[in-house]
């Protein structure tokens, strides 16, 4: 792909990575639409997604209920590069305009940190299409996500 992402951060540490990746494939709608992670680095997370019926509406562009699924874990994705690995992390809230049709044969997500703090973490994500190599913004999103402390693990129950 052209325009690939412009991205001046830190590499992750290849645990790190390896831990966003393993919970990103636990998403079934991702996996089930043919979505994966095409670049991650400290604050900022790429997902694609191949245009196919299984994503598409009535009118033959990416649904926009897909199109907010793809920045929501773009934006999330990107959060989880900033919390500690005994942590996850889940959407608050999100705001997504979208700006022109999705209309194309691949769909691109790139998420990015705005500001990381102990509880919230806020991200931005630019969606893009792409048909036939021409690029396309077709929506922003800004979201809130909400940093969940870790857990002890569950004890044995007896019966």
């Amino acid at each position: 792909m052209v325009n690939a992402p412009a991205s001046h951060a830190a590499p992750l540490d290849d645990a790190v990575a390896a831990k966003i990746r393993a919970s990103f494939d636990k998403q079934g709608v991702m996996t089930h639409w043919g979505a994966h992670i095409s670049h991650l680095a400290d604050g900022h997370c790429e997902i694609s997604l191949p245009f196919s019926d299984k994503v598409n509406q009535q009118l033959g562009y990416f649904h926009g209920g897909v199109i907010g699924a793809i920045a929501d874990s773009a934006g999330g994705y990107a959060g989880y590069t900033r919390i500690s690995p005994d942590q996850e992390l889940v959407t608050a809230e999100y705001k997504l305009n979208i700006l022109a049709p999705g209309k194309g044969d691949t769909l691109v997500g790139r998420g990015q940190v705005v500001k990381s703090g102990r509880t919230l973490i806020v991200a931005t994500a630019e969606l893009f299409v792409v048909d036939n190599g021409k690029w396309t913004l077709c929506a922003l999103m800004q979201q809130t996500l909400f940093v969940l402390a870790p857990t002890a693990p569950a004890a044995p129950t007896t019966r």
